[in-house]
């Protein structure tokens, strides 16, 4: 990134009174003030922006434009990350001045919020080189548990990054994702990289974190779509599988169809099988039976293998299922009409939790 001179005289006056010697870098390693100073060879691993990092015998920090720029100061001085912190803010609010917006991510973060559009968004993305054209998606993480750290310091320092990958604080509780799908075979690739990120935050902060993913876009101007579809996940898979913890927009058709069914009418065509006449029949025991025989796709001696009952038991659970509400769920047509019906019950008396 080009800076004015006026800029380097400025950042140069107020590090040489600086008690730290500090560097400020180009991503070639070039050191850009002290202008005479020695270059540094930056660390192989892709940084977070706006974050302090520790690799070998230095401090890193990069600012958050692009090209990226990097602070550099020696491990063991005193306050030397507060120092970093420091001068981050000055450089950017100096920048601020000749940018009308300061922050390479804050464009990423307006377009997914859909504050930039048109040319507007055009103009922005060619001030700090982001490509307009790009297979990408957004993967949202949010962890409620952010007392001490938030989500973005959190994940800045434990999520694999690409060169081209964006990650940006939404707010304390949630960071978007904005993954390069080049190499990703498709979304189950996102799914496993999904698991391999909240398996390495419960190992390394022992922290969970629930995770929405939207669909894959072409166009930077499509990404905000991407971002409402992964919350969008995150809100209805909570009410329908509060058991999981990864949630994707494509998964989610039928409870996403559902939860546009009125209150009034999921609560009338739930009650058309679930009611008084049938509470004793569907209880507890039941409801798994079927629920298990659903997920073993009507599989008679699967579902008893799993529920360690006899093929004849299960038959029978079935057939009274069927006197009673004329229902067979061994048939397609008739499990689909008990899965839907049941499911309703969950549109009419919960509301997604809102994703900020």
């Amino acid at each position: 990134m080009y800076i004015e001179k006026r800029y380097i005289k400025k950042i140069a006056k107020v590090f040489e009174a600086l008690s730290i010697s500090l560097r400020l870098v180009d991503a070639s390693g070039a050191c850009l003030v002290p202008e005479d100073g020695e270059p540094v060879s930056l660390p192989v691993n892709v940084l977070t922006q706006g974050l302090n990092h520790h690799a070998g015998r230095y401090f890193y920090r990069v600012l958050d434009v692009h090209p990226p720029l990097y602070l550099v100061a020696p491990e063991g001085a005193p306050g030397v990350e507060d120092v970093l912190c420091v001068a981050d803010a000055m450089i950017m609010g100096l920048l601020k001045s000749s940018l009308s917006i300061a922050s390479h991510t804050d464009v990423y973060r307006r377009a997914l919020k859909q504050e930039l559009t048109g040319a507007d968004l055009i103009s922005r993305a060619s001030e700090h080189q982001i490509p307009l054209e790009m297979e990408r998606c957004v993967v949202l993480f949010q962890i409620e548990q952010t007392e001490r750290s938030s989500a973005f310091s959190l994940l800045g320092e434990l999520v694999p990054l690409s060169d081209t990958d964006v990650l940006v604080e939404m707010n304390r509780h949630l960071v978007a994702l904005i993954k390069d799908m080049n190499g990703i075979d498709g979304l189950d690739d996102l799914y496993q990289f999904a698991q391999a990120v909240q398996e390495t935050l419960m190992e390394e902060a022992v922290q969970t974190a629930t995770v929405g993913i939207g669909e894959e876009k072409h166009t930077l101007a499509q990404l905000g779509e991407s971002y409402a579809e992964a919350k969008r996940a995150m809100e209805v898979g909570s009410i329908f599988h509060p058991a999981d913890s990864i949630h994707m927009f494509r998964r989610l058709m039928l409870e996403r169809f559902l939860m546009n069914v009125p209150r009034e009418e999921s609560m009338l065509y739930h009650s058309l099988l679930f009611n008084r006449k049938t509470a004793k029949l569907f209880n507890e025991e039941m409801l798994q039976t079927i629920e298990m025989f659903f997920r073993k796709d009507l599989n008679l001696s699967d579902t008893a293998r799993q529920l360690f009952i006899h093929r004849n038991t299960l038959v029978y659970r079935l057939d009274k299922v069927q006197r009673q509400t004329g229902l067979d769920l061994r048939h397609f047509d008739d499990a689909v009409t008990f899965k839907i019906l049941y499911e309703l019950k969950k549109c009419g008396q919960e509301k997604p939790r809102q994703i900020y």
